[in-house]
C-alpha cells in the first residue's frame, strides 16, 4: 500500500549584522497524522450524508429525500412547464412471499427489486422507496408514453428475474401506474395520488401491467 507524508513548510531569511540576508532557514513539520485524521473524518461525513438521504436496505432514497426531489420537480414545472412523469409500483402478492418464505426472503426480494430499478434509470432520474414494497421514480424530461416504456421494460425484467434465498426459488411480479405531470395537478400530493390511482387500476385489472393515469 501506497504511504504518503503530510508536511507544512515555513521559510525564514536570517540577516547578518548589516542587515544583508545570508542564509535560508527552513522548518519542516511532520503533519501526517493531523491530514489523515482530517482526511478520515471527511469521508466519515461523507458517508454519514449518504446514509441520510437513503434507505438502507436498497441503496435508493429514503421516503423523506425522494419527497424533496419529487417537490423540486413539480416547482420546476410550475416555473418553466417542463415535462416529468412519476412512477409508482409496488410488488404484487408481497404478504403472501413474506408469510411463504419469511421476511428475510422477503428482503432480498425488495433488493432485487431495487437493483432492477438502478438498471432502468437514467442518473437524472429520482428513485426512491416510498415504504414496504411500494417504489418510486421521477422521470424527469419525460412524458407519459415514454414513462410508460421504462415502466413496462421495468415490469418485464422483474417477470422474468428469479430471486433464489437459502433453498426458496421465488418469481414475482409488479404493478405499476404512470402519471404525467399537467395543470390539473396543483400540488405533489395529487402528482402522488394520481401516480396511485393508476397503480390501483393495474391492480384492479389483473396485476402484472402498467396503467396510465390521466384527468377526467
Amino acid at each position: 500500500m501506497t504511504e504518503f507524508m503530510y508536511q507544512n513548510c515555513t521559510i525564514m531569511p536570517i540577516t547578518n549584522a548589516r542587515n544583508e540576508i545570508t542564509q535560508i532557514c527552513l522548518i519542516i513539520y511532520d503533519v501526517t497524522e493531523v491530514a489523515a485524521n482530517r482526511q478520515q473524518l471527511q469521508q466519515a461525513n461523507s458517508k454519514l450524508h449518504i446514509i441520510s438521504k437513503t434507505d438502507g436496505l436498497t441503496g435508493l432514497l429514503n421516503r423523506k429525500h425522494w419527497e424533496e426531489g419529487l417537490e423540486h420537480e413539480f416547482k420546476r414545472h410550475q416555473r418553466y412547464k417542463h415535462t416529468c412523469s412519476l412512477l409508482m409500483f409496488d410488488i404484487d402478492h408481497f404478504k403472501r412471499i413474506n408469510d411463504t418464505y419469511g421476511h428475510p426472503a422477503g428482503d432480498e426480494v425488495i433488493r432485487q427489486t431495487a437493483t432492477a430499478i438502478k438498471k432502468c434509470v437514467r442518473d437524472i432520474d429520482i428513485c426512491g422507496r416510498y415504504g414496504g414494497e411500494e417504489f418510486t421514480i421521477v422521470l424527469v424530461d419525460t412524458n407519459q408514453e415514454g414513462a410508460f416504456v421504462l415502466a413496462e421494460r421495468l415490469r418485464k425484467i422483474i417477470e422474468a428475474n428469479t430471486v433464489y434465498y437459502d433453498e426458496h426459488v421465488i418469481n414475482y411480479t409488479i404493478s405499476l401506474g404512470v402519471s404525467e405531470i399537467n395543470s390539473d395537478i396543483s400540488s405533489p400530493t395529487e402528482w402522488i395520488d394520481a401516480s396511485d390511482r393508476g397503480l390501483y387500476r393495474a391492480k384492479r385489472a389483473g396485476r402484472n401491467q402498467t396503467q396510465i393515469y390521466t384527468h377526467e
